[in-house]
């Protein structure tokens, strides 16, 4: 008699020779991957936080500040300035310094339009500015253009221990002018009084 060889039962999944049980999913299910994410976005906003802390902390050491030129400062003696406009300053300081037969004034070189900066024209004897067309005697009145004021002149003073010429660039003569065929006029002796003359 023969015997026939017995095939064993096909398992659920198909396989020959395996029991009956579920397959097996080696790939990422979906509550696996939502929480991996929500762990990758709550570690990755600590970080951020702590960076953002440590950076803020370390800002925190290295105040932001302005360094700003003095106000009150030197310029020399009153022999190193010749007659007429010295502009040698005009771009460290923002001032001129003028000498006429009588002393020293400081004119602030801000042209009192809209601040911009006006430029000495020694052949004309006279201030320009070159945004909007603003011009200033040697005086520092307005001899045309659209600017409302005078010139600044700023407050200065003879150093008693070097003898040097002191500027106060805050302490500013700011007087009404007189509006006159020729333009906004200051009458020159009222101005040339300290602090903002120097009889030299």
């Amino acid at each position: 008699m023969k015997t026939e060889k017995q095939t064993p039962p096909a398992s659920p999944t198909g396989a020959p020779g395996k029991g009956a049980g579920p397959a097996k999913d080696d790939g990422l299910s979906r509550r696996r991957f939502f929480t991996l994410l929500g762990m990758g976005v709550g570690w990755g906003g600590f970080l951020a936080t702590l960076g953002g802390t440590a950076m803020a902390s370390f800002r925190y050491m290295f105040p932001n500040v302005l360094y700003e030129p003095p106000t009150v400062f030197k310029i020399g003696k009153p022999d190193e300035f010749g007659m007429g406009v010295d502009t040698h300053l005009k771009k460290d300081r923002q001032i001129w310094v003028v000498r006429n037969e009588r002393g020293i004034y400081v004119l602030v070189s801000i042209c009192r339009h809209l601040g911009c900066t006006p430029n000495w024209f020694n052949d004309q004897q006279r201030f320009r500015c070159p945004c909007h067309g603003s011009i200033y005697d040697i005086e520092g009145n307005v001899k045309g253009g659209p600017a409302p004021r005078t010139l600044w002149r700023t407050a200065i003073s003879i150093d008693p221990v070097d003898g040097q010429i002191v500027v106060n660039f805050n302490q500013r003569q700011d007087p009404d002018p007189k509006s006159t065929p020729e333009g906004l006029i200051v009458n020159e002796a009222s101005r040339e009084d300290p602090p903002y003359f120097l009889q030299v």
